[in-house]
């Protein structure tokens, strides 16, 4: 094992990946800890702790950092390894743990306080979230001929799927319209208490709209048609196939780097455990992503899935097409955009018909909501108490106003700089009135991908330029 951290010199930035992950891992247990203890230095530690994440993961995806570390060698290399075995044992451990007994165990005995909180919040890792129940109850709703956007409800799909509670969207409404800046555990409790007698009628207090692009259930529908009766093992059959594909692809003298990194991502593989909505387009954006440069019209279908599936991917999208405009041309450009909105609309197309306003009101309901503030970004100085600032404007200014800059930074650095792309996209959103943990946690993985398979996958002659793609002027 020792081989694959000393074969190549010239390529130290790759082994940063480590020190991310283990920045991540302490990032979400500060967040975690923070969110369910109420404590603000806890937030504000982890927003500083999440700047350090992103800030190693841009690291990874630029070839200059190579020049930079290669004096600092000696220390880089034993802390890689170090990171890489520990957290390979415990991501093992994760997904035994996730595939057999979870984490009822803790559940035993244990006293009342603040570490009987944390523990307590252990236990709902692996339960189904908001998201993950309406997406389950979106695709039987499907396949039993009914408008998923029309039939959600948010309290009997908890209650079928034994949803944890206190993993639901509370909305700034009716007994919570005074309450900044989020509701008290006791309160969404007492909420869920009255909703779950009644679960035809949901509250107004809670988030009941399936939110999300026709993707998100046309996806799982045959898996589940099939028997499947749980969404998170459709994710998994997703997934695998597409890591598989990414293995094979990556060069065989970095092949078991990639394998580590990948049983290593810790977060990865809980955000799969607790049915995290974003690992049913994570594979689909891998293989947009690192296919882009060698078959540009299958990464075009496979992006267009993922941006059929979930929002977050729309913000990814621009940089796509700036990078195949600036690298391959127009005409490549205008093909690939046609194959992106053409499978969108199909995907779409019958929902959008039935009802235009129940779907643009779903799709954009994250938007135009009035949601509480949450995540890990920049709004932990609201949530946390330092500022006191009810209004998403601000926060929302922000958030595009990054996106514009780093749209325009990408656009004249791209050649040099392709792989920063999935970074960039999701760092405004750490701007923004809701950055969740969600947002954060693929884009890693997509980053190492893309470095070892289109850029040291190629023949040292090759490495002048970023891809054979990107040599062109057009």
């Amino acid at each position: 094992m020792m081989g694959i951290f000393s074969r190549s010199r010239s390529t130290p930035r790759i082994y940063l990946f480590f020190i991310a992950i283990l920045l991540k891992i302490i990032a979400s247990l500060l967040s975690g800890a923070g969110f369910v203890l109420d404590n603000g230095i806890f937030y504000v530690c982890a927003t500083v702790v999440w700047i350090g994440f992103l800030a190693v993961i841009l690291a990874v995806a630029s070839p200059p950092v190579d020049a930079f570390l290669r004096e600092r060698w000696r220390w880089l290399k034993p802390v890689a390894l170090t990171i890489a075995v520990v957290f390979s044992i415990v991501g093992l451990v994760v997904l035994v743990m996730s595939s057999t007994v979870g984490l009822e165990s803790v559940d035993a005995d244990r006293p009342e306080g603040e570490l009987s909180r944390l523990l307590t919040s252990l236990d709902n890792v692996y339960g189904y979230n908001d998201a993950t129940a309406l997406s389950h109850q979106a695709a039987e709703n499907l396949l039993a001929g009914k408008n998923p956007y029309a039939e959600s409800n948010v309290v009997s799909a908890m209650i079928e799927f034994n949803g944890m509670k206190d993993k639901l969207t509370p909305l700034r409404l009716g007994r919570f319209a005074s309450i900044f800046p989020y509701p008290s555990a006791n309160q969404l409790e007492q909420l869920w208490q009255e909703a779950s007698q009644t679960p035809d009628v949901v509250p107004p207090e809670l988030e009941s709209k399936f939110n999300y692009p026709a993707g998100s259930f046309l996806l799982p529908a045959p898996f589940i048609w099939l028997g499947i009766g749980d969404i998170r093992f459709v994710f998994l059959i997703l997934a695998v196939p597409a890591l598989v594909y990414v293995i094979l692809k990556v060069p065989g003298k970095y092949r078991l780097f990639f394998i580590m990194a990948l049983v290593a991502s810790v977060e990865l593989w809980n955000s799969l455990a607790g049915g995290e909505t974003g690992f049913l387009y994570f594979p689909f954006l891998l293989l947009a992503w690192v296919l882009f440069r060698r078959n540009l019209w299958v990464s075009a279908m496979f992006m267009a899935i993922a941006v059929s599936t979930k929002q977050i991917t729309w913000f990814l999208l621009p940089f796509y097409l700036v990078v195949i405009f600036r690298t391959m041309g127009w005409r490549r450009l205008l093909g690939a955009a046609g194959i992106v909105l053409g499978i969108f609309a199909a995907a779409n197309v019958w929902f959008f018909f039935a009802d235009p306003e129940l779907w643009f009101s779903s799709i954009f309901a994250p938007v135009g909501g009035k949601m509480f503030p949450l995540g890990v970004g920049l709004i932990t100085i609201v949530t946390s108490g330092l500022v006191t600032m009810e209004s998403p404007l601000i926060f929302s200014i922000m958030e595009f106003g990054v996106f514009g800059l780093a749209l325009i930074w990408y656009w004249f650095n791209c050649r040099r700089y392709p792989d920063t792309a999935p970074l960039l996209s999701v760092l405004p959103l750490f701007f923004g009135w809701r950055s969740l943990w969600g947002y954060f946690y693929y884009i890693d993985i997509i980053v190492l991908a893309a470095v070892l398979i289109n850029e040291y996958g190629r023949q040292n002659s090759d490495r002048l330029d970023v891809a054979p793609a990107l040599t062109s002027t057009r």
